[in-house]
């Protein structure tokens, strides 16, 4: 089954748990891990993000088995290091994940929606005050350039808010999951940030209208995402 961003059946999922863990919930790593556990959710990629003041914090990616609902994680400490606090950064709905370390750029990771439609969205959520216009582009667009430099689509989800009856629902916003996989910084002399380049976007629906919301780098899958995307 095609999974190319048919919007009409997501638009009447809802996911209700009382004790389901909130955007923005922190806690140790301890409690954090014994929450998602409660929820079935296992870590499916991993990456460092670069902050904007140029400092690496772990980021994590998470889902349960059937894939209807994951998690971003961000922890205090860069990965590989001892963290005292992990947040929940965001909430996702329907996750599917794409090889990255194939080359190529699947078609079910790209938008029906021109270029134009996108440009157009971005001139609007710009003279909104939304967005910084010159941040703004197509997602497809996004895709296709960084294949150039082997980074590509790693993971894909719906985002999610939480209504005031405590059910989650579509936001109409895509969050796309992109990375360099086992690259280094020697792949590329001229720009070694490229040989380890990931990304975080995410794309107003249905035109594409896309930002990079965090900057990343390293990015991974985990033992759990590898066997996911065997089928295992």
């Amino acid at each position: 089954m095609s999974s190319r961003l048919i919007l009409l059946p997501l638009l009447f999922f809802v996911f209700t748990c009382a004790d389901a863990a909130d955007i923005g919930e922190c806690a140790t790593p301890e409690a954090m891990t014994a929450k998602l556990k409660g929820e079935d959710q296992h870590s499916i990629a991993s990456a460092q993000r670069i902050t904007v003041d140029k400092k690496m914090v772990g980021m994590i990616f998470t889902m349960n088995p059937d894939r209807s609902v994951g998690y971003i994680l961000q922890a205090d400490q860069p990965m590989g290091e001892r963290a005292s606090k992990i947040c929940i950064y965001n909430r996702l709905a329907s996750i599917r994940l794409f090889d990255a370390r194939k080359p190529g750029t699947p078609p079910d990771v790209l938008l029906k929606a021109s270029d134009s439609d996108a440009l157009r969205r971005c001139d609007e959520l710009g003279k909104e005050g939304k967005i910084a216009r010159e941040s703004c582009g197509s997602l497809n667009t996004m895709i296709g350039k960084a294949e150039a430099w082997g980074e590509r689509v790693m993971i894909q989800a719906f985002t999610v808010e939480k209504q005031p009856d405590g059910t989650y629902r579509p936001k109409g916003a895509l969050a796309t999951i992109s990375g360099r996989i086992g690259g280094s910084v020697n792949d590329f002399p001229n720009r070694p940030s490229l040989g380890i380049a990931g990304d975080l976007k995410y794309s107003s629906l249905p035109d594409g209208a896309s930002v990079i919301n965090a900057v990343l780098a390293y990015p991974d899958y985990t033992p759990y995402g590898l066997a996911a995307l065997s089928g295992r």
